[in-house]
């Protein structure tokens, strides 16, 4: 046993970090990601101002605690700004909407008016016995549903808990970015000689396909940026450059990505009335779902020098094992997959 194990060490060793990776990730994001999910967030951002972080500490001789904290604040800022014009566009598309409320509101009574007629003349024709409710059953039944059923103290629970994680989030972001070579290296002096030599050996090919994935997601939201630029031109919205960039941003969430604002303005749409919007939304929504899942496996196997065939088993397996954070997850462990072939190659 001991001989083939030496003659076939690098490989066995290859399988053995392969294994103990994928179960790391399986047991972090279905176990652990509730309760660590701040710090991952934390990390994730320590990760992004780095090099901020590195330039004020190298270039402009800051003390790493002041590059740190110039650098969370920089992050703040942004994020600040950002959060700033989402809510005044909001409120002020709100208050355009509640100006012309009257209008809109004799719009949808018209609309409702017209689909209880249907309902009732549908009914007329069922056979004896059938019964479907009307307008006036249905509406405050749904009504109930959300505000009774569908909500109770533990939703109104999660407001304080996104605060209290986003103030966890933040002060361990700061303390990877000032602390962060000693953190490193107690996890370096943690981990097992064996696994950390593995870790080095697919340094370089991880990095490689790391930066071929993200390259891929890049092409992708240009891509979702497009197809909604031109789409949007043709309903001849006036902010079509703007939602298109939204969209494209959007696109990087799992599963949801522009559905999650073209789906709800088409039925608004059609509510209101505006048919022609409402199925030239859907006729954007529909091309960027069919564009995505098509050239998504390609391009991600181009980019990461993957068989397309790999990349869409990596996005499926992934979905199905940890759900809609399956579809980053998966990927992922086909990067490093790539990593430690592109080491048994050299």
């Amino acid at each position: 046993m001991r001989e083939f194990y030496q003659e076939n060490k690098l490989k066995i060793d290859r399988i053995l970090f392969l294994v103990l990776v994928t179960v790391v990730f399986y047991l972090f994001f279905t176990v652990f990601f509730v309760y660590l999910s701040p710090f991952f967030v934390g990390l994730i951002i320590a990760l992004v101002m780095e090099p901020l972080n590195r330039f004020l500490e190298k270039k402009m001789k800051l003390r790493r605690w002041i590059a740190s904290l110039v650098s969370l604040l920089v992050f703040l800022a942004l994020l600040g700004s950002l959060g700033a014009w989402l809510v005044t566009t909001l409120v002020r598309q709100i208050t355009s909407f509640a100006e012309s409320a009257p209008v809109h509101m004799s719009e949808i009574s018209a609309r409702l008016d017209e689909a209880n007629i249907w309902l009732q003349r549908f009914t007329a024709s069922l056979p004896e016995g059938w019964y479907i409710p009307n307008i006036e059953e249905i509406v405050p039944a749904a009504v109930g549903i959300f505000f009774g059923g569908g909500m109770d103290f533990r939703t109104l629970g999660v407001v304080p808990d996104f605060f209290v994680n986003t103030i966890i989030g933040l002060v361990s972001a700061y303390f990877f970015m000032s602390d962060g070579e000693r953190i490193w290296a107690f996890v370096k002096n943690a981990t097992p000689r064996w696994v950390r030599k593995q870790m080095r050996q697919t340094k370089k090919g991880l990095t490689s396909a790391a930066s071929g994935y993200f390259r891929a997601q890049a092409i992708l939201m240009v891509m979702v940026g497009a197809i909604s630029i031109i789409g949007l031109l043709f309903l001849r919205n006036p902010y079509p450059l703007l939602l298109g960039l939204l969209l494209a941003v959007l696109d990087f969430l799992p599963v949801l990505g522009p559905a999650l604002v073209l789906l709800p303005w088409a039925l608004i749409s059609l509510i209101m009335g505006n048919m022609s919007q409402a199925v030239g939304l859907l006729i954007i929504w529909g091309i960027i779902t069919i564009a995505r899942q098509v050239l998504q496996p390609k391009i991600l196997g181009t980019q990461m020098g993957a068989h397309p065939l790999a990349s869409l088993m990596s996005i499926y397996i992934g979905f199905r094992i940890f759900g809609l954070l399956g579809l980053i997850v998966g990927p992922t462990l086909l990067m490093i997959i790539i990593a430690i072939r592109n080491t048994d190659a050299e």
